[in-house]
């Protein structure tokens, strides 16, 4: 035997033996030649920044060996809202669809929308894609907010035909994966601990170093859940899927997202989290190198990133909604939908349909008291909505650094104007307020957008003209003239709130509406600087910049699988305009914890 073929035959053989369940699905597959695919690996909330500091510091030794191998790591602009469901729409559908925000409220129903409920997630994912072929069609989603169309969605918010990966396996074969997976099964039960000692030991050191706290809450628990068990099952979903020969694969690692949000994204805890993620990412990477059963493209990527920041409520002495309730004219209040656990739900239901597969059995009886009695610690804890009077409200929904406010006096959309009406004064209180940066509002003209900040206010058409003065207020943002394109897009959407709020960016960093010390949703920042990893001879990165979320979609999955794109789809790569002398500086603010 050649010496090269021994390491390919030890590397079959321990595979084979490792996923003998998926052996069958494999050799069907293969039997029909080597199909075009791709692998999509999602960080969640990852800026390219701090990318580069865990590199630098030797977290990610299986990234960097990967980069090695002829791989350029870049970052691009990410859309508004800087969202994971707003990202993962158009990397699966091809536009955003106008998702407005993590959370929004539908004026014609009468109904909240927050994205970690999965009830909610499949109502707006019947409205917005029906009829829609995604991206996923015919292959997984593993812990992904949407489905993509995917022929099995595991661990997945929104899907019309979810699986669990219990059900998927079947009883016989999930015995026989643990008896060749020991290492894969114990690590997963001693890690659980390590990661709760983890967390321990870092709420300590946080609270001597840092200026800004969080609530802890249950978010030992969401740490434990993401970080280990989720992690670990969709690691091994993802490697039997590639084994297994399944054209489209797309995965979602969330564990850094949640402590980012909770420490800091530039914080050591976030920084080392990265470590298990890299590891797993590694074992993905050493399977598509010696077992694929698909001509793979790999895609390492990011949705959005964090910019640093601190809670709005421990800086302002109180919460959005309860400013905006106090200001508000007698009798007249605000309910309110937020959530600092904004991924709970989900995750506690990913765990029950696991459980649901298999009944009858301690784990189910264990699980169903384990959940009632968090369930009952989170309303206590943190109640998502406050109802004060059911007559005349406005309602807002804020997710991070972005907040909607809707009057509900009338199901369309209201200009600026209609708003004074409805509520006087209201708008001009927010302007003025230090923790908001600006807000977005409808002109009374069609087309027209006006932005309100503390130094007064400039009206946004198609083709803006201003001076520099009159746009020194987004430079913290970035650059204006980039931003006022995608704020004029964006604000205007017919799901967005009569009023946009975008959280203030001073030296303490980014005002964070819930309660966190990293946030993401609004522009500027990291928030706005994801990044992709990609082979160096790949045409996209041949472009001078990338922005938004739709060349993802056209330029790098579509052309891999080689499908004819869906009709009036936006253009492959948005650039940024070349001739920026009189847009004023095109810089980021960047700030670190």
């Amino acid at each position: 035997m050649p010496p090269r073929a021994l390491p390919k035959w030890l590397s079959s053989c321990y595979y084979g033996i490792k996923l003998f369940p998926f052996r069958k699905e494999r050799l069907e597959r293969l039997s029909e030649g080597l199909q075009k695919g791709f692998v999509g690996i999602q960080i969640d909330g990852l800026a390219f920044p701090y990318l580069q500091q865990a590199l630098d510091r030797g977290y990610l030794p299986h990234l960097e060996r990967y980069l090695r191998r002829g791989h350029k790591l870049t970052e691009y602009r990410a859309g508004l809202p800087s969202t994971t469901p707003a990202a993962q729409s158009t990397y699966f559908y091809g536009n955003d669809h106008g998702i407005p925000s993590f959370r929004w409220f539908e004026k014609e129903s009468g109904q909240i929308i927050s994205c970690n409920d999965p009830d909610h997630v499949q109502l707006f994912r019947e409205k917005l894609f029906s009829g829609e072929k995604g991206l996923l069609k015919g292959g997984a989603s593993y812990s992904n907010i949407l489905d993509g169309d995917a022929e099995r969605s595991i661990f997945t918010v929104s899907s019309p035909h979810p699986q669990t990966l219990f059900g998927r396996i079947g009883g016989s074969r999930i015995f026989l994966l643990i008896l060749v997976n020991p290492w894969r099964s114990c690590r997963m039960f001693f890690a659980s601990f390590l990661e709760y000692w983890a967390n321990r030991k870092d709420e300590w050191h946080h609270r001597r170093k840092k200026t800004w706290r969080t609530q802890e809450g249950l978010f030992t628990f969401i740490r434990i859940i993401c970080n280990v068990i989720l992690r670990e099952m969709q690691t091994f979903g993802v490697i039997a899927e590639v084994y297994a020969g399944t054209p489209r694969i797309y995965t979602t690692y969330s564990g850094y997202d949640e402590i980012a949000h909770h420490f800091g994204p530039a914080s050591w805890p976030a920084l080392k989290n990265l470590q298990y993620i890299d590891r797993r990412i590694g074992e993905i990477i050493r399977a598509l190198d010696h077992v694929p059963g698909a001509d793979y493209l790999l895609v390492i990527l990011s949705d959005h990133g964090q910019t640093p920041g601190y809670p709005f409520q421990n800086r302002f002495g109180a919460t959005l909604g309860d400013v905006i309730s106090a200001f508000l004219r007698e009798n007249q209040t605000a309910s309110v939908s937020s959530g600092a656990l904004e991924s709970t739900r989900a995750q506690f239901g990913y765990l029950q349909n696991e459980l649901e597969a298999r009944k009858k059995g301690w784990r189910h009886r264990l699980y169903q008291r384990t959940r009632d009695y968090l369930q009952k610690k989170i309303h206590a804890l943190v109640p998502e909505t406050i109802k004060i009077d059911p007559e005349g409200s406005v309602v807002i929904t804020y997710s991070s650094t972005l907040a909607h406010l809707y009057i509900t006096g009338s199901k369309a959309p209201l200009n600026w104007k209609e708003v004074e009406q409805a509520q006087p004064m209201l708008l001009r209180f927010l302007q003025k307020h230090k923790g908001i940066g600006f807000v977005l509002a409808r002109g009374e003209n069609e087309g027209e957008l006006i932005i309100f900040h503390q130094g007064g206010q400039i009206c946004v058409t198609d083709n803006p003209h201003f001076h520099q003065h009159e746009l020194a207020f987004l430079r913290p943002y970035g650059a204006p003239y980039d931003l006022l394109e995608e704020l004029h897009r964006f604000g205007l959407g017919s799901r967005c709130g009569d009023l946009v709020l975008f959280g203030a960016m001073d030296k303490e960093g980014v005002a964070c509406f819930d309660d966190q010390v990293g946030g993401h949703g609004s522009v500027g920042g990291e928030q706005s600087r994801p990044f992709i990893i990609l082979p160096l001879d790949h045409p996209v990165l041949t472009k001078e910049r990338l922005t938004g979320y739709e060349f993802i979609y056209q330029d790098i999955f579509r052309a891999q699988v080689g499908e004819d794109l869906p009709e009036e789809k936006g253009p492959p790569v948005q650039e940024a305009p070349r001739n920026l002398n009189h847009h004023l500086l095109n810089s980021d603010f960047i700030l670190h914890d």
